[in-house]
């Protein structure tokens, strides 16, 4: 059961990265040229953005599972605590992400920019704190 829960774990990080820096990279190219993105390039990063939302809560669901099958429970050091925290900033972000999509295809306008520059930068920081905090954490366990 463990090795299933990592094999879960360890896709769902990497989709959830490796959509994240897709998104990032469409569109950091649409503004290094000043062009607005078609509305098929806005469906594509709406499905990537709900593919990392759902990404990221089976990496929540497969990470609390782990735990409890590794450790009998959620470990209770700072780093752990400082890991959910982080983790949650990026839950939400991923979460503020999507429904900013939503919004701006209602309004079928444009997603603000500073908006999702401000959850972005969440996002990424979030992941350097969760991956030093892990690393912290776990780095005396098998």
């Amino acid at each position: 059961m463990i090795v299933v829960l990592k094999t879960i774990h360890f896709l769902s990080l990497w989709a959830a990265g490796g959509i994240g820096a897709g998104g990032w990279i469409i569109q950091s190219v649409h503004a290094r040229k000043g062009a607005r993105p078609s509305a098929e390039v806005v469906q594509s990063l709406r499905f990537m953005g709900l593919l990392a939302l759902i990404s990221v809560t089976l990496l929540w669901i497969s990470g609390y599972a782990l735990a409890h099958a590794i450790h009998g429970g959620l470990p209770t050091g700072l780093a752990f605590h400082v890991k959910l925290v982080a983790a949650a900033a990026i839950l939400l972000a991923s979460l503020g992400t999507n429904l900013e999509m939503l919004r701006s295809m209602r309004a079928a306008t444009p997603p603000r920019a500073k908006v999702m520059s401000t959850l972005a930068w969440i996002v990424r920081i979030g992941l350097v704190i969760v991956l030093v905090s892990a690393a912290i954490t776990f780095s005396g366990s098998a």
